[in-house]
């Protein structure tokens, strides 16, 4: 009896972290979807935001928030204000502005799961590609860091089965750029399946030329 106990207790474990994974990804891949639209110059759909709205208010805290203890109610809250003051300047900014802003929620979110992500990353056996953006730095690095978020966004997205990929806000999370010696952002590193760097890109305008050429000669 104690023994079928136990394997219930291991299964709705694992099947709460599936779950949870779904979840958050479904936040994750709405917000980009939202932020490459503002980089397209569309303009927002409200739409949208009451879609993202829900996901982070019933998906994110029910399922994700509980499997990583780390995510409280009050960084869930954050997020939802966060976004309600995005929503709120909308009617009054340009769609440039409002791709800047919403890249300032999205490095939020990222930063609220960065140990979630951080597992996740690491735990892919698929070749993984991990940005270092930021939040915080001059005019010239703010603005490189959100054009070479969206051209991986762009280009993951047109490769979802050949790469997993983090973008991380290096102004609150340096340590990864520390322990890889990698020091400025926006930079890149790549990984092969098993966590060895095969690659960095530091500071370069032509990132995303420079990632596809790699790949394209490690393929050939």
């Amino acid at each position: 009896m104690l023994i079928k106990l136990t394997f219930h207790i291991i299964l709705l474990i694992f099947s709460t972290g599936i779950v949870s994974a779904q979840k958050f990804e479904s936040v994750e891949k709405e917000a980009e979807r939202i932020l490459i639209s503002l980089w397209d110059e569309d303009s927002v759909n409200l739409t949208d935001l009451t879609e993202l709205k829900y996901l982070l208010s019933s998906d994110i805290d029910k399922n994700v928030s509980g499997f990583t203890p780390a995510v409280n109610q009050q960084s869930i809250d954050s997020l939802t204000n966060h976004l309600a003051e995005f929503e709120s300047e909308l009617k009054n900014i340009s769609t440039d502005s409002a791709f800047v802003l919403f890249n300032d929620w999205y490095l939020h979110f990222q930063n609220i799961f960065y140990n979630y992500s951080k597992q996740k990353f690491f735990a892919s056996d698929k070749t993984k590609i991990l940005l270092f953006s930021t939040s915080m730095s001059c005019y010239c690095t703010l603005k490189m860091s959100r054009v070479q978020t969206v051209d991986l966004l762009k280009f993951i997205s047109e490769n979802t089965d050949n790469y997993d990929y983090w973008v991380i806000d290096s102004y609150w999370h340096n340590e990864l750029q520390i322990e890889y010696e990698t020091l400025f952002a926006p930079s890149v590193i790549v990984f092969d399946g098993n966590n060895q760097v095969l690659n960095k890109i530091e500071y370069e305008e032509k990132m995303l030329a420079n990632l596809k050429d790699f790949f394209n000669y490690k393929i050939h």
